[in-house]
């Protein structure tokens, strides 16, 4: 978190100074009342001099409260801005097995609501610690110089025990905030669920969805109640301590006066300054104990930030074959054995068999998702695991994505890739289907099949030597499908195609595997 706090410390360093001088006028403008009830005497001038003075400072007070509110909007913005960047980039870069310890639900929850809880419930209180210590330096000199050096000491003695109350239930807090956001994500999970089934819903399945909801909504909150009744617990606690404080003040103030130690004009001014002492100090207690019920949602975030995938792997710009012997894979009670594969440059394959031998595993194997436990693959006579596999395999999972964004974006990855041969991969398909897709506004609008072709598109527009497409042509024509096969050979890439349905298309393959 110090990184972060370092890249605003001038906003921080300037927060600081403008709430110096806030106290520093406070202060004053706290000592003018009672100065004027025990120098009245002196005659109007004098009168009118401290009034004028007065109005000086207070309008200095308010300029100087708009300056520090706008400057703790931008290093808000700069502190938040900069951690949602980090958090985001950190994820996308987690490899398989790291990315899938949280669900996409999950991530979206915490780049929306635990980073926005981090900023309000650390950030915020964590400068506000600043601004109340600031205060109470200020009105504890003001205390000892303009008021009375007994109720300086003894507030400032109780001060310093009321600062420990916090740490009462600051662990628990912790605790009880962690489980509650915890829920949260999960709830957010559920929903997402939910919503993207819209299109299999029966009244059954309505029924049951909303029962669902409604017990998992009543856990978020049991777990929202259960964080704030602590909390209610802690800041009653906390306040109780600091307000204690006014009690004793009032029965010192009491024994001044009787021993006539005291003007009528320093016992408004000590009450006053002690009440605005003691409100800092509130402050203070309530900030560090939010501060620290933070706690575990601040080390989960930097935990996924600080994420370091030490890539130094091997880049290859050009793949004569690929090589796949005596591979085996355990999934579940699933024993998987392949035969041997030789995948050649600018040849086509065909992988083709029942359901559960292992055809998509392969595709993840090679993809670095998930690791063989024997055997050997290579690219080059490289061994896989010392290879840059992103750079050089363009996968098309079964599950087509898609973005919910223009054509073009969607065949570039948003300009990720280039447009360069963008007319000769679209030349693979019917021109009347791409001329459609491309005046489609909505992707939601389009067929599973027109979105196969994007998704297809977008591998040859990212100009990889390798392309692996499991269950490319699922949702398909036949004609579309017959359209692309007899141009298969125009790509001059490896192709490894997993499929169901090519057995009219066997002899478009250099070599076909039958698994099972």
């Amino acid at each position: 978190m110090n990184k972060y706090l370092f890249t605003i410390k001038w906003y921080i360093f300037l927060s600081i100074l403008l709430f110096c001088m806030e106290s520093v006028f406070m202060s004053l403008m706290l000592y003018l009342p009672g100065h004027l009830i025990d120098n009245y005497t002196k005659g109007r001038m004098y009168v009118v001099f401290l009034v004028t003075i007065y109005l000086i400072l207070f309008f200095l007070y308010l300029l100087i409260c708009y300056i520090s509110n706008r400057v703790a909007d931008y290093r808000r913005i700069k502190f938040e801005k900069s951690i949602r960047i980090d958090f985001f980039n950190s994820v996308i870069k987690r490899n398989f097995d790291d990315f899938y310890k949280y669900s996409s639900s999950e991530y979206i929850s915490m780049q929306s609501n635990d980073i926005a809880e981090l900023c309000q419930n650390y950030l915020s209180p964590f400068i506000s610690l600043f601004r109340s210590f600031t205060m109470i330096v200020v009105f504890g000199f003001a205390l000892i110089f303009f008021v009375n050096l007994y109720i300086a000491v003894f507030i400032l003695a109780f001060s310093i025990i009321a600062v420990f109350i916090p740490h009462i239930t600051a662990t628990e807090l912790s605790k009880r905030k962690g489980r509650y956001l915890h829920k949260v994500g999960q709830y957010t999970s559920i929903i997402k669920d939910f919503f993207e089934a819209r299109d299999i819903f029966d009244n059954k399945c309505r029924l049951r969805m909303q029962n669902i909801h409604q017990e998992v909504l009543n856990d978020v909150f049991t777990k929202n109640m259960r964080f704030r009744r602590l909390n209610s617990f802690a800041i009653v606690l906390n306040g109780g301590s600091v307000e204690f404080i006014s009690v004793f003040v009032f029965f010192i103030v009491a024994l001044l006066l009787v021993k006539e130690q005291i003007s009528l004009g320093m016992i408004s001014v000590a009450f006053m300054y002690s009440n605005k002492f003691i409100e800092p100090l509130f402050e203070f207690n309530l900030n560090l104990g939010r501060v620290k019920s933070i706690r575990e949602i601040k080390d989960k975030l930097l935990q996924i930030i600080e994420y370091d995938p030490y890539n130094n792997k091997i880049e290859i710009n050009h793949v004569k074959n690929i090589v796949i012997q005596n591979v085996k894979k355990n999934m579940n009670e699933n024993k998987i054995k392949y035969p041997e594969f030789v995948f050649k440059n600018c040849n086509k394959y065909l992988i083709t068999g029942e359901n559960g031998v292992g055809k998509s595993v392969l595709f993840k194997i090679l993809m670095n998702f998930y690791e063989q436990d024997s055997g050997i693959i290579s690219y080059n006579d490289i061994d896989i695991k010392k290879i840059d596999v992103e750079s050089i395999n363009a996968y098309l999972p079964q599950k087509t994505q898609i973005f919910n964004t223009s054509y073009y974006n969607n065949v570039t990855f948003y300009g990720a890739y280039s447009k360069k041969k963008l007319s000769l991969y679209e030349s693979y398909f019917p021109n009347k289907i791409i001329q459609k897709m491309k005046l489609n506004k909505t992707i939601a609008t389009m067929s599973g099949g027109e979105l196969q072709i994007i998704s297809i598109i977008r591998a040859l527009c990212s100009e990889k030597p390798v392309l692996l497409f499991d269950e490319p042509f699922s949702a398909m024509n036949s004609k579309t499908i017959k359209y692309f096969m007899d141009n298969i050979h125009r790509i001059k890439k490896i192709i490894v195609i997993v499929s169901h349905k090519m057995d009219d298309y066997v002899d478009n393959f250099d070599h076909v595997w039958y698994l099972n």
